[in-house]
């Protein structure tokens, strides 16, 4: 998190905020969207050190929760949104042969959310756009009013990067860790699946969808998304093939918590559509690297998902 969007939230009484929490922070989405911020969320050296660690050239890096959408006042909103970006590209510019840059949006108000797309992109020199999956924790992604951002995106060929974050669902995952644990999952499930069913990924072929986290459940449910889709009226409205044609144009990374689940993955959406992550520093990256590590991957997969699929994803 850069210094500056983690100064201006500890400065605000309504949410998003920062609140301290012994020597770290806490960050604070929403009432029941709480996260701790230790030190190697805040420390880029801890970072570069674990990249070193791990023979990690290039990382790309975004602010995390909680987002700037999450601000009542629309212009509030837009204004932590260029301080969070402003923040990104002056950490991306100290070490410009390690790191590369995620933007990031307030949603406050379309014109100037797309200007901010403008910016991150000619200016800032980010190479993707992070969206959590309910803007403001509340608005779904297929939400008429955000079309110009996705058009502006395909146009630039520049890829939207889905996060979990605040939800709809936040209450029923307050109790047990169950947002982070499953709760997440779902919320970035369904965000894909609103894309593909709104007709958003019709209506622009040259949008880049990265779903994160080895496609959360959708590479387990798309087979049942296609039958049920298709015996009713209703579900493919907006879309004139099957889901799963669309889902085939949805890229992920490899952070799946299991050789099971990675597998699948790999499975249902091949090493060209996979690329390495670590989800650092929620997860040791050792964690992932074991497990990318026990795939018996061809050398050619090997190189796609461990920097192949990443850098034609993105362009690097």
């Amino acid at each position: 998190m850069p210094d500056t969007y983690v100064k201006a939230l500890a400065e605000r009484s309504d949410y998003p905020r920062f609140e301290r929490d012994g020597d770290g922070w806490q960050a604070l989405g929403t009432p029941e969207a709480k996260l701790p911020m230790g030190a190697a969320l805040l420390d880029l050296s801890i970072k570069l050190e674990e990249m070193d660690a791990h023979q990690i050239d290039l990382a790309l890096i975004s602010i995390n929760i909680p987002g700037p959408d999450l601000a009542a006042e629309p212009s509030e909103a837009d204004e932590l949104a260029r301080i969070a970006n402003d923040g990104i590209a002056e950490a991306v510019s100290r070490h410009p042969d390690r790191f590369r840059g995620f933007g990031g949006l307030g949603f406050g108000d379309i014109d100037p959310s797309c200007r901010e797309v403008e910016r991150c992109i000619d200016d800032l020199g980010f190479v993707g756009l992070q969206v959590f999956a309910y803007v403001g924790g509340k608005r779904p992604l297929d939400d008429p009013a955000f079309e110009p951002i996705w058009e502006l995106l395909a146009g630039r060929g520049v890829p939207l990067v889905l996060h979990p974050g605040p939800s709809p669902s936040g209450p029923v995952y307050a109790d047990y860790w169950l947002g982070p644990m499953v709760g997440f999952m779902f919320d970035e499930t369904l965000a894909a699946l609103r894309l593909i069913l709104s007709g958003t990924l019709e209506r622009h072929p040259g949008l880049k969808v990265l779903l994160p986290h080895g496609g959360a459940v959708l590479p387990l449910l798309i087979g049942r998304v296609d039958r049920l889709s298709g015996n009713r009226p209703g579900p493919r409205d907006h879309i004139s093939h099957a889901p799963s044609h669309y889902f085939e144009r949805i890229h992920t990374d490899a952070v799946a918590h299991s050789d099971s689940a990675l597998r699948l993955a790999l499975q249902e959406m091949g090493a060209g559509r996979v690329m390495f992550a670590s989800d650092a520093p929620w997860v040791p990256v050792e964690a992932h690297v074991k497990i990318l590590e026990g795939m018996g991957l061809s050398a050619e997969d090997s190189e796609k998902v461990w920097s192949g699929t990443a850098k034609a994803f993105f362009g690097l």
